[in-house]
């Protein structure tokens, strides 16, 4: 039995990226039904950032949803991550293991793999929802899509809160690393 949410199940679209080979963890998607969702759909587009701005602009917004809960196909929710359903907020990220860690230290910290938004925040935000920035040469990435993000989130006045941990299966990581038998001549 699932305890009160802070959201409405039957108000909320599950949105899962599925690239590159439109697969997802099996756990994600018995966690959406599980859950009750109203709807789960699934979409694949390469590039992260173009991949969450096309879901919320041809999948999210055009729907008759409250709340979006986007989720990448390797994370793999369990008993931990119930804080994450059960928390108000416009925008509620889940914790996960990332590269560089200490970016969580941040209490306003926000990573993509499985976060929840309510429908006000997307319509308040023109888009892109999300971009990639870089230096002037555009050799280094200098601020993740997910803090740019963020960044439009608390700019425009919203409640950025983070609930609960989520298990991520980084064997399914594309691109694969190169290996000596993988690596290019």
């Amino acid at each position: 039995m699932i305890a009160v949410m802070a959201l409405n199940p039957a108000q909320t679209l599950l949105l899962i990226n599925v690239w590159p080979d439109r697969l997802a963890a099996p756990e994600l998607v018995a966690w959406g039904f599980t859950c009750r969702f109203k709807r789960v759909s699934w979409y694949n587009k390469r590039f992260v950032e173009t991949a969450y701005n096309a879901a919320i602009k041809h999948l999210a917004l055009p729907s008759s949803y409250q709340e979006f809960i986007f989720a990448d196909r390797d994370v793999r929710p369990g008993p931990e991550t119930k804080p994450f359903l059960l928390a108000d907020g416009d925008v509620v990220a889940c914790e996960y293991p990332v590269a560089g860690n200490e970016s969580w230290d941040d209490p306003q910290a926000l990573h993509t793999g499985l976060f929840r938004c309510r429908r006000q925040v997307l319509e308040s935000i023109k888009p892109p929802w999300f971009e990639r920035h870089y230096s002037p040469d555009g050799m280094t990435e200098v601020g993740c899509l997910c803090q740019s993000f963020r960044d439009k989130v608390l700019a425009a006045g919203f409640q950025m809160v983070r609930a609960g941990k989520v298990k991520r299966d980084r064997s399914t990581q594309w691109p694969p690393p190169l290996t000596q038998q993988t690596a290019w001549s």
